[in-house]
């Protein structure tokens, strides 16, 4: 059975006193400080015989979710059950514990998931974990208490009611439309009613002593990347090797110069088109483990993660990195491999602390994926440095999307140009 750390220990102690009070609990716990033991710790010290487990698949099949719990080996059975599958879940229980509970948090209209959880949680307690609850807006709170039967907010049947005390609503103009925007909420008027119910820890608080060092890397574009990012700004298209590819708005535009900053595009007719290779080229000489033979003092790092975008990306890399996996437990235990995943199926429950750094390729549009993907590369007991490389181009869009994202926003095209003009 594995022994609690002391601050484990606590949150479960003030847990509990959470869930008999408001049967809800909040473990706001960064990334790596064991917020899905604690959970499960938790559960047990309620008294529970039944607990449903809820999380990504990804997660619950290779993470060390299951594996926390034969540790554990609390009294009380337990399902584990993806979001995917939710639909097949039957029966009652005692605890709920909704893991990455952010992924419930889409507004203004709840999600599928959130309204079959709503069920599965009717008058059920339940253990919420995150490590960032609201990534992008605190309006993305509401619906992840909308599921409980106790929710700090049960007086607001649905979202819009709850946004007209809630959230500064403003419209905001998509094509020739204005939309009302529920993004902007009132934040001290929500902890008011939520706050008690969070239970925080830091990575500072469970003794992290590496921090994530973020390093920025530049590599240069061809010509043939510049051409075309050039042709989707001033003429709304590009073309390569007779192919076509035309934008149908702001948000895709964005999205096919990304593409093209990375060296690939998806073209109207479905083709991929290998544009460049210089950031593959980069990323392989400056990080893949020398030769034996190879005495020189120039690789600082030796053991690598590599976490891209999109999915074209991701084959030139397993094209030049031949000896790479996206399994962590065949990464974990061998130090001649590279780990190569799609960032937005590794930035929850996979750990990669083993990496010597974790090398970014592309940056995702969705604060989220920042938080959470950059945490990979953490946990407690890491001595080594924790240094995160991003590999952005020259004259890309990679700056911009950092900036949005690293200050808990969404890439969108708004931004984008506002970044452009207070340049």
């Amino acid at each position: 059975m594995v022994e609690l750390r002391s601050y484990q220990s606590q949150a479960v102690s003030d847990g509990l006193e959470l869930l008999r009070t408001n049967k809800i609990v909040c473990l706001s716990m960064e990334v790596r400080t064991g917020k899905t033991l604690t959970a499960l710790a938790l559960a047990e010290k309620y008294g529970a015989k039944k607990v449903l487990f809820v999380s990504k698949k990804k997660a619950i099949v290779e993470g060390s979710i299951k594996k926390d719990y034969e540790l554990l080996k609390p009294d009380y059975d337990i399902a584990f059950w993806n979001y995917a599958s939710l639909h097949k879940v039957v029966g009652k229980f005692d605890i709920v514990i909704v893991d990455e509970s952010h992924s419930i948090a889409a507004f203004p209209k709840p999600s599928k998931r959130a309204k079959m959880l709503k069920v599965i949680c009717k008058n059920t307690p339940i253990i919420y974990l995150s490590g960032t609850f609201t990534p992008e807006s605190y309006s993305q709170l509401y619906h992840q208490f909308w599921i409980s039967s106790h929710s700090p907010f049960i007086a607001y049947s649905n979202f819009y009611k709850w946004a007209k005390d809630y959230v500064y609503v403003y419209q905001k103009r998509i094509g020739a439309y204005k939309v009302n925007n529920y993004e902007r909420a009132n934040k001290t008027k929500i902890d008011a009613r939520t706050k008690h119910l969070f239970l925080s820890v830091s990575q500072e608080t469970a003794g992290f002593i590496q921090p994530i060092k973020e390093i920025f890397l530049q590599v240069p574009m061809n010509s043939v990347q510049k051409e075309m990012i050039t042709n989707i700004d001033q003429r709304g298209f590009t073309s390569y090797a007779g192919e076509l590819c035309i934008p149908a708005n702001g948000a895709i535009k964005l999205s096919k110069k990304a593409q093209i900053s990375g060296g690939t595009c998806i073209m109207d007719d479905g083709s991929v088109a290998v544009v460049s290779k210089n950031k593959v080229n980069y990323i392989y000489d400056r990080f893949q483990k020398p030769n034996k033979s190879d005495t020189s003092d120039r690789y600082n790092e030796y053991k690598i993660a590599i976490l891209y975008v999109y999915q074209a990306e991701g084959d030139l890399l397993k094209e030049k990195f031949t000896n790479w996996t996206s399994n962590e437990d065949i990464f974990r235990e061998n130090d001649d491999v590279v780990f190569i995943a799609q960032i937005r199926s590794a930035r929850e429950g996979v750990d990669l602390s083993s990496a010597d750094c974790l090398v970014m390729y592309s940056i995702d549009f969705s604060a989220t994926s920042y938080f959470q993907g950059k945490a990979r590369i953490q946990s407690k007991n890491r001595t080594k440095p924790a240094r995160l490389y991003w590999i952005f181009s020259d004259g890309g869009i990679g700056p911009y999307v950092y900036s949005a994202v690293s200050k808990k926003k969404n890439f969108t095209q708004s931004y984008y140009n506002q970044a452009k003009y207070n340049k």
